[in-house]
C-alpha cells in the first residue's frame, strides 16, 4: 500500500520501448528524465551517509547507511528528532534532494539536499534549501509540511501517469504511477497499443505522440516545464493542457524583467 504502487492502465515502461528505439532509449537512459525519481539505492543516491552531519536550525541531522537502507534522523513534525527511511531519491543536478516516508502514504521531501556539483564548483556538500531563514517545524516550508509532500506538490512531474488517491475522509493518500521516473510514456502517452501494433507488422494502426510539431510539444511539455496552478488529475498528452493546468502569466517576481524563465525550467510562459 502507499506511494510507488504501479498504475494499471494500458503503459508499458520504458524497457519495452527499447527494441525498436534503441537509439532513443541510449539518449534517455542516464538523463535527468530517467533520473529525476528513483529508488534509494547505492547506485542513485549521491549524497554523503557515512554518519555525516548537517547543523542547521538549532537541528543536527544525521544521515547514515546501513543494512536496512539510508536514513536521515531529523526533526519530525512535532521537533523531536527521530528515524526516517529514505524510500527515493529526488532529481539528480546540480542538487538531489531525498523523499521520507511520512503518515498516510505521504513521501516528503527533505530541505536538506546535497549539492551533487564538484568539489571544485563548491558542491559535494549538504545544504538547506532556505539558508537565510531559520525553518523549524512549525515553519510552513519544513520538510514535515504540506509545502513538501510529494503526493500533491511534486510527483506529477518526477514520475510517469500519476494517481495522487487521496482520500478526504481519513486524510491519506494511496498514489500511484505506471513507472517511477518520467519515462518515454510520459510525453509519448501510453504505448500498449502501439506496442501490439508494432508486433502484428499492421501497416495501419495505433500511434503514439510524436511530438513533431509545436502544438504537441507545447501541449505535452508544459505540464512541467511552466508556472502554473493544477485544475484536475489525469492529465495525459493526448488530452488538451488548459483543461488540467492554468499557466502563471509573466508576473513581475516570477520572470526576469525580459520575460525569461527565473529559477529551475519553467520556460513554457517565457
Amino acid at each position: 500500500q502507499g506511494a510507488g504502487l504501479q498504475v494499471a492502465q494500458a503503459y508499458v515502461g520504458s524497457s519495452a520501448c527499447a527494441g525498436c528505439h534503441a537509439e532513443q532509449y541510449g539518449l534517455w537512459t542516464g538523463s535527468h528524465h530517467q533520473m529525476a525519481m528513483q529508488p534509494a539505492s547505492s547506485e542513485s543516491v549521491l549524497g554523503d551517509f557515512s554518519d555525516a552531519k548537517f547543523d542547521y536550525a538549532g537541528t543536527t541531522s544525521t544521515f547514515t547507511h546501513g543494512d536496512s537502507g539510508f536514513t536521515v534522523r531529523t526533526d519530525d513534525a512535532n521537533g523531536q528528532l527521530a528515524d526516517f527511511a529514505v524510500r527515493y531519491t529526488f532529481g539528480v543536478e546540480p542538487l538531489q534532494q531525498y523523499l521520507l516516508e511520512g503518515p498516510g502514504g505521504r513521501l516528503q521531501a527533505l530541505a536538506v539536499s546535497w549539492d551533487s556539483r564538484s568539489k571544485a564548483e563548491d558542491g559535494e556538500a549538504w545544504f538547506h534549501l532556505h539558508p537565510d531563514e531559520s525553518v523549524n517545524h512549525d515553519d510552513v516550508l519544513h520538510w514535515s509540511q504540506p509545502a513538501a509532500n510529494w503526493n500533491f506538490m511534486c510527483a506529477d512531474c518526477h514520475s510517469t501517469a500519476i494517481e495522487k488517491n487521496y482520500d478526504a475522509a481519513s486524510r491519506t493518500y494511496n498514489t500511484k504511477f505506471a513507472e517511477v521516473s518520467v519515462g518515454c510514456e510520459a510525453c509519448h502517452g501510453q504505448g500498449a497499443r502501439h506496442v501490439s501494433w508494432a508486433q502484428s507488422g499492421a501497416v495501419d494502426g495505433a500511434q503514439i505522440i510524436r511530438m513533431t510539431s509545436q502544438q504537441e510539444q507545447m501541449n505535452t511539455c508544459a505540464q512541467c516545464h511552466s508556472r502554473r496552478s493544477q485544475l484536475r488529475d489525469g492529465f495525459t498528452p493526448e488530452q488538451d493542457l488548459f483543461d488540467y493546468y492554468l499557466p502563471v502569466l509573466l508576473e513581475e517576481g516570477l520572470y526576469h524583467p525580459d520575460g525569461q524563465i527565473l529559477e529551475e525550467v519553467y520556460v513554457y510562459g517565457s
